[in-house]
């Protein structure tokens, strides 16, 4: 019942992490194009994004142990997140018939 808990747990983590790395991509492309100085706004978001991820995917590792089953749930909540991201942010499109 303890892993059950964990890996529930790790899923949650992997899905906000998910939401705060694509979440802060999608904000980064809607504000490069007034920023004044877009290589260094790009650069500054892809840095932070990316060692926010790192540090939440080491905090599953060493708050809830070396599981490797926990660490393969935080990656499945990384990736479901970014599937559901991708599908609301997704342009809706109108068929012609």
């Amino acid at each position: 019942m303890t892993i059950l808990i964990g890996v529930l747990l790790a899923l949650g983590v992997g899905g906000g992490l998910s939401v705060l790395f694509f979440g802060g991509l999608w904000w980064t492309v809607q504000e490069v194009v007034e920023h004044g100085r877009p290589q260094l706004l790009l650069l500054g978001s892809f840095v932070l994004r990316s060692a926010l991820v790192l540090l939440g995917f080491s905090f599953v590792l060493l708050l809830m142990g070396t599981h490797w089953e926990l660490l393969a749930a935080t990656l499945l909540g990384f990736i479901g997140g970014r599937t559901v991201l991708v599908r609301r942010w997704r342009p809706r499109t109108t068929s012609i018939h």
